[in-house]
């Protein structure tokens, strides 16, 4: 099974894959990470597939003479130069993919990374609970989450990482304007039925986690 975590920089993918391959390692699985950032000074965990093994982004921006910001861009066309290599890793019951940091080049590059790993693939979106201060800002996440969802083509699920930041309860409900409403409202016609999992690096929501990665391979399709 190939997990690929998606979200917005600074959501905690990194952290992620290190924590949550770990927690699946003591599970009795066997795992093996893929890097596919090239722009990441260090990893916590040792990387099966690291990207930078074949290219930087320093060695992009020079080689094409390009800004950080287009070499980023570059960086996933030329990722799918190594797609043999990378596929070499996905003998293991759980391969836990590492994404770039930036959220547009998942969204808005004409290569989907995900076209990797869409066998047997799951996608995990991110939405750090420090950018999580009200509804508003909760429901904000949860349309790029469904831009991702749109965007990628493959069965997604989505938790609140760095849960451990989250100060405060806030009410889903309470929405104080007509067009906040409005999307609240289309989000309940557009997204699938699927219980809130709260996750942190300390390895609080594993164990749920566990449960909806399990469920969304379930013939039922029961991710409630």
């Amino acid at each position: 099974m190939k997990l690929v975590f998606i979200g917005p920089a600074g959501s905690g993918k990194t952290t992620l894959v290190w924590k949550f391959g770990n927690y699946l390692e003591k599970q009795g699985y066997e795992i093996s990470r893929i890097n596919l950032d090239c722009a990441v000074e260090s990893l916590p965990y040792k990387a099966e597939f690291d990207i930078r093994d074949y290219f930087t982004l320093p060695e992009i921006m020079k080689k094409f003479n390009l800004g950080p910001n287009g070499a980023l861009m570059k960086s996933v066309e030329l990722i799918f130069r190594y797609r043999k290599e990378i596929e070499k890793h996905f003998t293991k019951d759980f391969t836990l993919i590492d994404t770039p940091g930036q959220l547009e080049l998942v969204l808005f590059h004409r290569k989907k990374i995900t076209e990797l790993f869409m066998e047997k693939g799951l996608c995990i979106f991110l939405m750090p609970a420090d950018l999580i201060k009200n509804a508003k800002d909760y429901y904000f996440l949860r349309l790029l989450d469904i831009a991702v969802r749109y965007r990628v083509d493959m069965p997604c699920i989505y938790v609140i990482s760095k849960a451990d930041l989250m100060k405060k309860q806030f009410s889903l409900e309470k929405l104080e304007d007509d067009f906040s409403l409005a999307i609240y409202k289309a989000l309940e016609k557009l997204e699938h039925s699927q219980r809130l999992v709260k996750i942190s690096m300390y390895g609080k929501g594993f164990d749920e986690l566990f449960s909806l990665i399990y469920e969304s391979f379930c013939t039922c399709g029961d991710l409630s």
